[in-house]
């Protein structure tokens, strides 16, 4: 498991640079994913 939350979720390391509902779409894909990744894992 990659240590560095970036590492993991590329997407998040450019935040900075987008405008909120940039923004807001990538933490729905980052979550999106947490929750398969849960689902697959329960």
């Amino acid at each position: 498991m990659p240590d560095d939350i970036t590492e993991r979720y590329p997407q998040l390391a450019d935040l900075d640079g987008k405008d909120d509902d940039q923004r807001i779409e990538v933490f729905r894909d980052v979550l999106g994913q947490l929750q398969r990744e849960l689902d697959e894992n329960h």
